[in-house]
């Protein structure tokens, strides 16, 4: 049946469900998920770090209660490691920028679609388009291709087309109307885009224009503000776009065209819950243009019915709504009666492929003491000090670099490792390795989210300078690649724009001269080094 037949067939309650896509946790009991599901019939729903048989039990769960088959959805930044526990990896964002090839990258998306679409996930909010033009930006960082539209535009490009091939997957382009240009977090408070509308045009503009040429199916909106294009205020200053109907539908869907479906990012984020009482956001949400809530609460239903009853909400706002997320899962092809990826095969290897990503994004800004490659003979000695910094206020695990490690280790080197080192005892064990390596893995992805700034935490170990007095020392920045802001003086210095297991093996071989570094600095930052893209 198509999605147009479908729709005929629906009452409000119905269309409702549409525009809302629940968080599904594993932490929750069953059987209240399914409470709510019965009540508020969910266009979508959110999962993360399930099995794949897992995911079919929760999708199987909201069929039994929806007239219209649910889409299932998920972070895909990274490769399908979120959605699915123990699932794969692809390098970071930035890391896809340095690595410069758009074939690989296509690669990338088209087999991360196939495993999620194998595993029951049909829709990624992904890629990340925002580009980091504040090197302060405590939110975007490697999560962003580049700070070049062009450059993002390519490689963005390229994973939309390999996610969305065949209907695979739905992709989402985030966070509109861009992020990366305010030194705060969207999570913490309402991030604003200062630039003028000529500015905004000629870079973030440019490049949703392009995704929507692409044909990519959907939006994510930030909870961040842009003046140029806003009216309203309230007395905190310009409101975020979620629930700015100036952005949402007078530039997004109005002025640039996009006909996909606008979907919100999670609406318990400061950045937008601290300027709109929570039980009116999905409203607020909806009035403004946006056609799917990520994250709503179980009453949020009940307050779109009303508003809708009450004529505070406009009936055809959130038919459209509805429409547009059906018209996504006709693509998807939801409505078939037979599921066509049944007997689907993945047609590559999603580790070699990210292995290939990171080899090849790999970039030595400054190598002063010639020690790379190292030239190590088997059995020489490496000391691992890593700066790692607490996430969510958790302490390290001691596995963070657990795959640089064993990589040396299966060449034969004999390597000690340390966290946050206490600089007295690098002292005293310093001159027994051959090698020091320092590897900082704070990013936008596992710092504490406030700052890109280095620390007490992230600098004690290397007080009174006795590690940087070894004959032969490494810094890689496993995550911000601007850390040579923070730690001018080291006399070699390298970025691998990612911190997963792949980039790790891959800077290992980098150091043993089994391979050489050829990535490209995807970003440009003044008076250390210049955009090579």
């Amino acid at each position: 049946m198509s999605a147009e037949k479908l729709f005929n067939q629906l009452d409000l309650e119905d269309i409702v469900g549409q525009t809302l896509c629940l968080s599904i946790s594993n932490k929750v009991d069953p059987e209240e998920i399914e409470e709510i599901v019965k009540k508020v019939k969910p266009g979508g729903i959110f999962v993360c770090g399930m099995t794949p048989e897992k995911v079919k039990f929760y999708a199987d769960m909201v069929n039994k209660y929806v007239k219209v088959p649910v889409v299932v959805t998920s972070d895909v930044e990274d490769g399908p490691h979120t959605p699915f526990e123990g699932g794969a990896t692809v390098p970071n964002q930035m890391a896809l920028g340095a690595c410069d090839d758009v074939e690989l990258v296509e690669k990338a998306g088209r087999v991360t679609a196939q495993l999620c679409r194998k595993g029951g996930v049909h829709w990624g909010f992904n890629p990340v388009v925002d580009m980091n033009m504040n090197y302060n930006c405590p939110e975007t960082n490697i999560r962003a291709i580049s700070d070049k539209p062009e450059h993002v535009i390519k490689i963005a490009g390229a994973y939309v087309r390999g996610l969305q091939k065949d209907g695979m997957m739905a992709a989402s382009v985030k966070h509109f109307p861009g992020q990366g240009m305010d030194d705060r977090n969207s999570h913490f408070v309402t991030t604003v885009n200062k630039m003028s509308k000529r500015q905004w045009m000629k870079t973030y503009g440019k490049v949703y224009k392009a995704m929507f040429n692409e044909g990519v199916d959907a939006v994510m909106i930030a909870h961040g503000a842009l003046p140029a294009f806003e009216t309203e205020k309230d007395e905190f200053g310009y409101l975020p776009a979620t629930v700015s109907k100036s952005l949402l539908t007078g530039l997004l869907k109005e002025k640039l065209g996009f006909k996909g479906v606008v979907v919100s990012d999670a609406m318990g984020m400061i950045g937008v819950s601290s300027r709109v009482p929570l039980k009116d956001l999905p409203v607020r949400f909806l009035q403004a243009g946006g056609d799917m809530i990520l994250f709503p609460k179980p009453y949020d239903f009940y307050s779109i019915l009303k508003a809708v009853k009450d004529g505070v909400l406009s009936a055809d706002r959130v038919k459209d709504a509805a429409k547009r997320i059906m018209a996504l899962k006709e693509k998807l092809h939801l409505f078939e009666k037979e599921d066509r990826f049944k007997d689907l095969e993945v047609e590559g290897d999603i580790a070699e492929i990210a292995l290939q990503i990171a080899e090849k994004s790999i970039k030595i800004l400054r190598d002063m003491q010639g020690a790379i490659p190292a030239k190590l003979e088997k059995g020489s000695k490496i000391l691992l000090l890593n700066i790692i910094e607490p996430f969510f206020n958790k302490p390290p695990t001691g596995k963070e670099f657990s795959a640089l490690k064993e990589e040396f280790e299966r060449n034969g080197m004999i390597v000690d490792s340390m966290d946050n080192a206490d600089y007295r005892k690098v002292n005293e064990i310093k001159d027994n390795y051959d090698l020091i390596m320092i590897n900082s893995i704070l990013s936008s992805r596992n710092y504490h989210g406030g700052t890109m700034r280095a620390g007490w935490n992230s600098t004690m170990t290397l007080w009174d300078c006795y590690a940087l007095n070894h004959p032969r020392v490494i810094f890689t920045s496993f995550g911000d690649p601007y850390k040579i802001h923070d730690f001018p003086y080291v006399k070699t210095y390298v970025n691998t724009f990612s911190f997963y297991a792949e980039s790790q093996i891959a800077m290992a071989k980098v150091v043993l001269g089994q391979i050489k570094a050829v990535g490209k600095n995807p970003i440009e930052f003044k008076g250390y080094f210049k955009r090579e893209v």
